[in-house]
């Protein structure tokens, strides 16, 4: 094999020598236009967007769901994960996603924007980093972050405190909202907002509300949740058309894996049925139908078991169209209806959540969702009555998102959300760090967390 090697390289390295002179004849001629070597921020823009959307569209969704009892796997590998069976090998693309996709292009993508004049869009970028970095530390616990993404000089990035990263990530909020008033845009290149400042401005503060909820600070919580977003239409959504490519996540899961995840004796679903509204927690009341709410994100069992409920297809929740919810109005008001109740402001937690049940109304017509009095609280208008039912709103209102389950380690369980493991000392608490960090970064926590070891911010 070594004098095959010295045949193929000795003549190609005379070739080299006689070809010298004619250098700068064929220079650049090797760089393809179609792979530059950099590109400007705004065309970085719609790849941290997707890689954005992935995280909190894609499988986390997924997992999260099931570990929040309102989806279920029943076949292959998610009958398993459905049983908190994991390894560490399930989660390497997602650290793949958020580290290269999302954190380093925003990184990079951000800098880059100021030195082109755009500090809107770096702005833009460093929301965008943000929103994916909260979700990581809420899912993973101590992650790297400040060292990350710097291969160079930080080729074993340290793993910072979750609380530290929090804290973190609001200053990088709280920059990124002050960029967003200093000029530039981004256009229709931004497939969320079309660069419009208000709407991303608003986007931020629901985003800072949400993770000051996560680390139990109430009060800088609501502070944050009045600047939030302040209508449904300004709602983060993520785009989607149906266009091979473009479609809605949960559909092209559905359509290439059909089969493997249901709704089998799912709590939401129960919550939600109209058929069954004398079953404890179910929603539907003299004040409430949520007919259009259940055939939106469910469907029927299709059995004699009532509980085997189904996931629709080609419909609601799997519209290979419909846009999937980021950041919205009603996760905003439920922040403050939420805060409110822990305050004793009765009255204030009762406005907000009947502005929610107000959006309700916008999107789903066909349902009924009239305002509440205290009264109308299960239990009757105290403030421990009130949490429980905003806990339950937020439950059912944001399914198939990662926030049910981040509420059920928040508050340690306080809906009581059954275990789907007999062998299991509580539900999951965090996903596991992958297997391709372990094996390459040396500052991976040692021992290992396992799955059911709460992280530091949640009690």
């Amino acid at each position: 094999m070594k004098n095959i090697f010295k045949r193929i390289t000795l003549p190609l390295a005379a070739l080299g020598l006689t070809m010298g002179a004619c250098q700068d004849f064929v220079k650049d001629l090797d760089i393809s236009p179609n792979s530059p070597a950099t590109v400007d921020a705004l065309n970085m823009l719609q790849g941290v967007q997707l890689g954005d959307a992935l995280v909190h569209e894609g499988e986390p969704a997924r997992i999260a769901s099931m570990w929040s009892n309102q989806f279920t796997g029943i076949d292959r590998q998610y009958l398993s994960v459905n049983r908190y069976i994991v390894t560490t090998s399930d989660f390497s693309n997602l650290w793949s996603t958020i580290y290269l996709d999302v954190l380093t292009q925003s990184r990079i993508a951000a800098a880059r924007a100021l030195e082109e004049n755009n500090p809107l869009l770096s702005g833009i970028f460093q929301i965008l980093e943000a929103h994916t970095m909260g979700t990581t530390t809420s899912l993973f616990g101590d992650i790297p972050f400040r060292q990350a993404g710097d291969r160079l000089n930080f080729p074993n990035p340290v793993y910072d405190p979750q609380d530290q990263v929090y804290a973190d990530l609001q200053l990088q909020l709280k920059s990124g909202i002050a960029r967003l008033t200093q000029g530039g845009g981004a256009g229709n290149r931004d497939i969320f907002y079309s660069g419009n400042p208000t709407k991303w401005r608003q986007a931020a503060y629901t985003l800072r509300a949400r993770y000051y909820l996560h680390v139990q600070k109430f009060d800088s919580a609501r502070l944050m949740a009045l600047q939030g977003i302040s209508t449904p239409a300004n709602d983060w959504l993520m785009p989607h058309r149906e266009v091979d490519g473009a479609e809605n996540f949960y559909y092209q899961f559905q359509s290439e894996r059909g089969g493997d995840l249901a709704a089998y004796g799912s709590r939401a679903a129960r919550q939600l049925d109209p058929a069954r509204p004398t079953l404890p927690g179910n929603r539907n009341n003299a004040k409430t139908d949520e007919t259009e709410r259940f055939n939106y994100f469910f469907g029927p069992s299709a059995s004699s078991n009532p509980d085997e409920y189904t996931l629709p297809f080609i419909s609601g929740l799997t519209d290979p169209a419909e846009d999937f919810p980021l950041l919205t109005y009603s996760e905003n008001q439920l922040i403050l209806a939420e805060v409110y109740a822990r305050q004793n402001n009765l009255t204030s937690a009762l406005a907000a959540l009947n502005a929610h049940r107000q959006a309700l109304r916008q999107r789903f017509p066909g349902g009924k969702y009239d305002a509440y009095t205290l009264a109308d609280i299960p239990g009757g208008g105290t403030s421990d009555n009130m949490l429980r039912e905003v806990l339950n709103e937020r439950y059912v209102t944001f399914i198939g998102q990662i926030e049910p389950y981040t509420d059920a380690r928040r508050t340690n369980n306080a809906l009581g959300l059954e275990l789907k493991s007999t062998t299991a000392p509580r539900l999951p608490q965090r996903f596991l760090y992958p297997q391709s960090e372990t094996n390459t970064n040396t500052s991976v926590p040692s021992p290992l967390p396992d799955l059911f070891e709460k992280t530091r911010v949640n009690p």
